[in-house]
């Protein structure tokens, strides 16, 4: 069937959107687009059967909307290739460092509004949900602060150029940017080989080097170690999705809180809501859109026929207020529970970050509520939307207190 509103436009209505997938996931929840040539996904369960089965859906195919565009790490592999990598970044992702990371999280947010002082207006994203995410994984990748500023640029560039592949303008302009990321972070690779720190990308190193297959069936088949070029793409995925992805799940959760005061009243009254609210943030906002996979044989998925080498396009936003998982999808409600969101994904390729993600969002937005309770949007203003196919993210939201 067709409907009226492109679901998957790099800048979208929410309203206008959310009523299209519900038509979707009511009359066509596995839908062929004939311009795109591949089948969208919009209900929770049919994504969910494709995110576990990667044997069958595989994530190695390229496509645009498809992370792996520009060639990253774990989300561009299957198998034992995919298995390796995430064996290896897991190895950063131990509970002393999250716990070391909270407490620089609660520094960095207060040293994020402690900046506004004397000032009565500002940009949400710019000076309160950027500087925590992007201070945590500069802190992991061994970014100096001198070079944040530089750093968000090159971050920003790659999130576009992930959907420019048919305009070449914006192509020349963000190509020179993502080069020059790709060369900051292979000095700090070889940096970290020579004189290991206590961060994450000097642990990744020595995990890589160890080697972390030797109890896995057939690893003998297989490459222990990676090389510089593997590593490096390890720093630039957990760039992605260690910043961008968490920096717009703060603005969006402050966003949901501006639209839904009676739910901001409710955490501020009674801060448990904090175990389950990051949750609903993720739920609501769903930061990654959109997901590509391509079948590697002849598959069925809920009676629809899908043929080898055909593409599938899991949409989280649809997934996300599917109304045969969620109560009363369509609310913003803070002490949701169960909430068995997708937006971190499902399966093989879950976020290992998530809990680190999670704890970012509520510190962040904790400090926000509590040290500047009267916190607005500013008259007259809106958000503007990250054009990408990829991120659903917020560029901008002018904000007064």
């Amino acid at each position: 069937m067709e409907v009226d509103y492109d679901v998957l436009a790099p800048v979208h209505e929410v309203p206008a959107r959310d009523r299209a997938l519900a038509t979707l996931r009511r009359d066509s929840p596995i839908n062929w687009d004939p311009e795109n040539e591949w089948w969208l996904l919009t209900r929770h369960a049919d994504i969910r059967h494709v995110s576990r089965n990667s044997e069958i859906f595989s994530s190695e195919p390229k496509g645009p909307w498809h992370v792996t565009e520009l060639h990253f790490s774990m989300q561009a592999m299957d198998g034992k290739r995919h298995l390796r990598h995430r064996k290896i970044v897991n190895r950063g992702f131990t509970p002393r460092m999250v716990s070391k990371l909270r407490d620089r999280a609660i520094r960095y947010a207060d040293e994020a509004i402690d900046a506004l002082e004397g000032r009565r207006s500002g940009d949400f994203v710019t000076d309160l949900s950027v500087p925590v995410p992007m201070r945590i994984i500069a802190d992991m990748l061994g970014v100096a602060d001198g070079d944040l500023l530089r750093f968000r640029e090159w971050s920003d560039a790659m999130i576009t150029m992930s959907g420019a592949q048919d305009d070449p303008e914006l192509l020349a302009k963000t190509g020179p940017l993502v080069a020059e990321l790709n060369d900051y972070i292979g000095e700090k690779v070889r940096e970290r080989r020579e004189q290991p720190q206590d961060d994450m990308l000097s642990r990744i190193i020595e995990a890589a080097d160890e080697g972390v297959l030797e109890d896995t069936p057939d690893s003998a088949d297989f490459e222990h170690l990676l090389n510089a070029d593997e590593i490096k793409d390890i720093a630039l995925f957990l760039l992605l999705a260690g910043n961008e992805t968490t920096r717009n799940g703060i603005a969006h959760g402050m966003f949901a809180l501006f639209q839904h005061p009676e739910e901001r009243a409710r955490l501020v009254a009674d801060p448990s809501l904090w175990d389950t609210a990051p949750d609903e943030i993720l739920r609501w906002a769903s930061p990654v859109r959109a997901m590509r996979r391509v079948a590697t044989r002849d598959a069925t998925l809920a009676h629809q026929k899908i043929r080898k080498g055909e593409s599938v396009v899991m949409v989280y936003a649809s997934a996300n207020r599917d109304e045969a998982v969620f109560e009363d999808a369509h609310s913003f409600r803070v002490d949701r529970s169960p909430n068995e969101h997708l937006a971190m994904g499902f399966g093989p390729h879950y976020c290992l970050g998530s809990n680190l993600a999670k704890m970012e969002m509520r510190v962040t937005l904790e400090r926000i509520l509590t040290r500047l309770p009267n916190l607005r949007i500013a008259d007259g203003g809106k958000p503007v939307f990250t054009p990408s196919p990829l991120i659903d993210g917020i560029e901008s939201l002018p904000v007064e207190w």
